[in-house]
């Protein structure tokens, strides 16, 4: 899984990536400039942690994903120096925007509703120059022997995505058939990516305007200290407690947008149990136990019998798998079914 962090200049949006990486090292300018940071984030979860403590297994696999650091575009960006510099983005499962609510010391104070506005308007006009290229070419090819009837309904497709960028409408929101959306897939458009808000706050949460955001980007909005967080993180672990405390910081922001980065893309992960490790596995919600198995290996797939399947709250309520069996909660589950979250799963198969 990708998921990616755009923010305007001077929203904190690197200060956040850095709290999601948990890297404490500073400003990192090895990569090329005008691309984004990449780091791999691992996953931390309570329920996979259970697992390790009762399995104690000779490997820890904990679920992860790419995280992208996009660089912030000065407002005097192009049209298409913008759709270049997001095109990776195309590719990501899930886009965190950071807004800054601060206050910049000498700066101006925070526009919040403003910042939002103005960074949902580029993911637009990125998606509006791609459809104009593309359409430019379609009508070039129109006019010679090798156009066809799929280039003719992609043109008509595109025309109508068109209308609606061009009315600085997001294409999230667009009436398209299932269909037609699957012919999109391809250009990756950013306008229709799901959204997580990262409403970035300096040493208070109060008084942001989280539900305003929320209606205003039809997206879950977190409110976050990122860099108090940052800062309690670089404390022994027995004193980070306290300053959580002190910061009213109940859960921390890294778990928490995590979790909303997955719900976003529609992940969930499954796990598998036993003494040579204990692992979280990532796929799509909705995947069937088939194709569970197929991201494990591709032989559980071609080969497979059938899942043996205990959902964690009756394994927790258990204590074990094996007195989750005896109580008649481990289930037999066939090819088509449907893989629920934090399920514990062991697949048998014949190849």
């Amino acid at each position: 899984m990708k998921l990616g962090i755009l923010g305007l200049p001077g929203s904190g949006k690197s200060t956040l990536f850095d709290l999601l990486t948990e890297c404490f090292e500073g400003p990192d300018f090895s990569h090329a400039p005008n691309k984004p940071r990449v780091r791999s984030v691992k996953v931390r979860d309570s329920r996979l942690e259970r697992l390790r403590d009762d399995y104690k297994p000779h490997k820890f696999t904990p679920a992860s994903f790419e995280l992208y650091d996009f660089p912030a575009r000065a407002k005097e960006g192009s049209r298409t120096g913008l759709a270049d510099l997001l095109a990776p983005a195309r590719e990501l499962d899930t886009l965190f925007l950071v807004i800054r609510g601060f206050q910049v010391p000498g700066g101006p104070p925070p526009a919040i509703e403003a910042d939002v506005e103005e960074i949902l308007g580029e993911l637009v006009l990125a998606d509006l120059v791609v459809v104009e290229k593309r359409l430019e070419r379609l009508e070039e090819k129109s006019h010679k022997a090798n156009y066809t009837d799929a280039d003719r309904r992609e043109r008509e497709l595109l025309g109508t995505v068109l209308k609606r960028l061009e009315a600085e409408e997001r294409l999230s929101g667009a009436d398209l058939s299932s269909d037609e959306w699957k012919s999109l897939g391809g250009f990756g458009f950013l306008s229709a990516k799901p959204l997580v808000v990262a409403l970035s706050a300096g040493e208070s949460l109060e008084g942001l305007p989280v539900e305003a955001v929320r209606e205003k980007t039809g997206s879950e909005v977190v409110a976050t200290c990122a860099r108090n967080e940052l800062e309690i993180l670089q404390l022994p672990e027995d004193e980070q407690a306290v300053f959580r405390e002190e910061y009213d910081i109940h859960e921390p922001t890294r778990d928490r947008l995590v979790a909303e980065g997955y719900r976003a893309a529609g992940r969930i992960s499954f796990f598998t149990a036993g003494e040579k490790e204990v692992r979280a596995w990532t796929i799509t919600q909705g995947m069937t136990a088939l194709e569970a198995a197929g991201t494990v290996h591709t032989d559980m797939a071609r080969g497979f019998i059938r899942a043996e399947t205990v959902s964690f709250r009756d394994y927790l309520e258990c204590g074990s798998v094996k007195k989750a069996r005896e109580k008649g909660l481990l289930r037999l589950e066939g090819k088509e079914y449907v893989v629920q979250d934090a399920d514990i799963l062991e697949f048998r198969f014949s190849v």
